[in-house]
């Protein structure tokens, strides 16, 4: 039914995309030692666990829908990237219109993975599966506040 994507082509789009989030990372790490506020770790978010809980566990269907998950991340990442730029200073407003377009780029690749890795089969009714999904996890009740969250409520 489904086959892996070339390897060549996804090991490497996987490894520039995570050399560019590793980027980023460090970027937000200069930028928050420039305005010293100090780094604390926080908990992940359930917004991409919950979505991981439900990727099949067999591959090939496995790749597929985890390139799915990724794409909707990215996505999401985006639309929130695009909705806090206008509302900050001129530095943080550049550097998320850049993550922005990043994150753009991110989701196109991993839907052109995915649809790849289905090999010819669709792959709608697994984006529709997930869409439904990350759309109550963005709009159920959450109790932490993280970039990928529900509406936030008292804990």
């Amino acid at each position: 039914m489904y086959r892996y994507v070339d390897n060549f082509e996804l090991l490497n789009k996987m490894s520039r995309l995570a050399r560019e989030e590793l980027r980023h990372f460090e970027q937000v790490l200069a930028i928050m030692q420039k305005r010293g506020i100090p780094y604390s770790p926080v908990s992940a978010s359930r917004y991409a666990a919950e979505l991981r809980k439900h990727v099949r566990t067999s591959e090939p269907c496995k790749l597929v829908d985890t390139l799915i998950v990724g794409a909707i991340i990215e996505a999401r990442s985006c639309e929130r990237f695009a909705r806090l730029a206008p509302h900050l200073d001129d530095e943080l407003q550049k550097f998320y219109e850049s993550l922005l377009k990043s994150e753009a780029r991110h989701f196109q690749d991993y839907l052109t993975l995915a649809k790849k890795s289905a090999d010819g089969q669709s792959i709608d009714e697994r984006v529709t599966f997930f869409l439904e999904l990350e759309r109550d996890l963005v709009e159920l009740p959450d109790g932490e506040f993280r970039f990928h969250s529900g509406i936030m409520v008292e804990a």
